[in-house]
């Protein structure tokens, strides 16, 4: 049986201790993201239904509502129209398909700063006294 030299003892040592690294980074990193959006704020946020693409502003010649689900259904994001600054929204999506082109009110977590993931949606709803 031959010795190793020091040079390919150091080379495995060194590729050991690589894979180590990486493997630890991963976990470590696959840790953080999940505590990261456990530990996001919950808002509420009242807007309008509608798409990514569009946005407040549709073009067609159709309801808010119509053009709000075609570009969904041509691979455009559900999103939440707010003033001038648009959300997109992630989950509940036959929620969102009901009430596209609606003013609803939003609750869920921010995962990135104009994405939400949606807990629950509802229409909503004024009161008789601000309505005057």
């Amino acid at each position: 049986m031959k010795p190793i030299d020091s040079t390919r003892r150091l080379e495995r040592s060194a590729l050991k201790l690589f894979f180590a690294l990486m493997v630890t980074a991963m976990v470590a990193f696959a840790g953080t993201s999940i505590v990261d959006k456990q530990k996001q704020p919950a808002v509420e946020m009242t807007g309008v239904v509608t798409d990514a693409i569009c946005g407040i502003t549709h073009g067609t010649n159709g309801s808010d509502a119509e053009c709000t689900r075609l570009c969904v259904n041509m691979g455009a994001d559900f999103a939440l129209g707010v003033g001038k600054r648009i959300y997109v929204l992630e989950g509940h999506r036959a929620d969102l398909d009901r009430f596209a082109g609606d003013r609803v009110l939003v609750k869920g977590k921010i995962i990135k700063p104009d994405t939400i993931a949606v807990e629950s949606v509802i229409p909503e709803v004024i009161s008789t006294s601000r309505a005057r």
